[in-house]
């Protein structure tokens, strides 16, 4: 384990295709003395906030290679560098690590040979070197989030305190998924018009770059159930968080408006989840199967067990054209599963017997361990 400049204690790990907010981190929201890269991304996090890379880190033949400095300089420890063997030495309570250039080689706190997957190498005047050897050698935990690409280095004893993550689908969906309850298995795909899409904003000038998650029915079940959801790992199993979630919402639906079943705005109403399972839609058993779902989200404008009403989908000024957007924010206290997951949902419960539209941008989650 470091020593107490070199403590790595805390834990920040962004999820799937997630991305870490990289606005700088106040104390309240960064874990001291842990450092977080992203592979192919020219800046790495620590308690201080977030800092550019000459060179982003990167994967050779499956190993993911890691500056040696600004690891040093995050935990505060000494980092001494040789020009005559063109190594790199860290020092701490392990004793004294050294990484030699063009080397597969390294030296432990016990003065070992130990063989690297990779060798070391110089690039642009910064020593990489692979990720999991460092932890080992130093005697850190090392975390991975494959769908992020997410490295993070901290303390065995670390205890995760806050995880903040962002989604803004500009590259791609980000891991969420989209589906569709309370309607027939067996249902007519020509009438209910259902899509869960990543595409375009609507605006009132042509827009070519902001992308958000398009959800879409035709709701001819009487009760159709639209949602998107996302699991978010990298917690700790089995522990209680504080959980915020935020996110905008762009309608077309206007208020006051009569329609079949109940109003278009009025009558379709918003749903959010913050769960220890995936929220799924599942067939019924028997003949004329439905596609429920899993988790309790109540019926329409009441909600349930595993699921809160948030409001409905009337867009702020009905005199106005086209899509608007709505701003919405929902806190739950909640509690990770075994596997130190959480799933997130967002929904709406159609009581209107019609074609909606509607997309969501700008998803926020932060959590705070009690």
């Amino acid at each position: 384990m470091f020593n107490k400049k070199l403590a790595l204690s805390g834990l920040i790990v962004a999820t799937a295709a997630a991305t870490l907010i990289q606005a700088p981190l106040s104390h309240a929201a960064a874990l001291p003395d842990s450092i977080q890269f992203q592979l192919n991304r020219a800046t790495y996090t620590n308690n201080t906030g977030k800092h550019p890379l000459a060179v982003s880190p990167y994967q050779l033949h499956n190993t993911s290679m890691v500056p040696l400095r600004p690891l040093a300089e995050s935990f505060g420890t000494a980092m001494s560098w040789n020009q005559g063997s063109h190594s790199a030495s860290l020092s701490g309570s392990f004793g004294k690590i050294t990484f030699k250039a063009n080397s597969n080689i390294a030296i432990n706190g016990k003065g070992e040979k130990v063989k690297l997957p990779q060798q070391a190498k110089m690039v642009k005047g910064s020593l990489f070197v692979p990720a999991r050897s460092l932890a080992e050698l130093a005697g850190v935990k090392l975390y991975w989030v494959p769908s992020t690409r997410t490295i993070t280095l901290t303390a065995k004893n670390a205890i995760p305190a806050t995880r903040m993550v962002s989604y803004s689908f500009n590259k791609d969906n980000e891991g969420w998924k989209g589906g569709f309850a309370d309607l027939p298995v067996n249902y007519d795909k020509s009438i209910y018009e259902l899509e869960h899409v990543r595409a375009l904003l609507p605006a009132a000038e042509k827009n070519l770059t902001n992308y958000a998650l398009k959800l879409q029915g035709h709701n001819r079940s009487d009760d159709l159930f639209m949602y998107l959801s996302r699991n978010v790992d990298g917690f700790v199993p089995n522990t209680t968080y504080e959980v915020k979630l935020q996110f905008g919402m762009y309608t077309d639906q206007a208020g006051g408006m009569a329609g079949i079943g109940g109003a278009p705005g009025e009558s379709v109403i918003v749903k959010v989840g913050i769960l220890d399972k995936e929220p799924l839609a599942i067939p019924t058993p028997g003949k004329d199967s439905m596609y429920r779902m899993n988790v309790d989200k109540g019926n329409q404008s009441v909600g349930g067990k595993d699921v809160k009403v948030l409001g409905n989908i009337t867009k702020p000024d009905s005199a106005k054209e086209g899509f608007q957007r709505v701003d919405f924010s929902y806190s739950a206290t909640v509690k990770s599963n075994a596997k130190g997951q959480l799933y997130l949902l967002i929904g709406v419960d159609s009581g209107f017997e019609g074609l909606t539209t509607l997309y969501f941008d700008d998803i926020k989650m932060t959590a705070v361990q009690k």
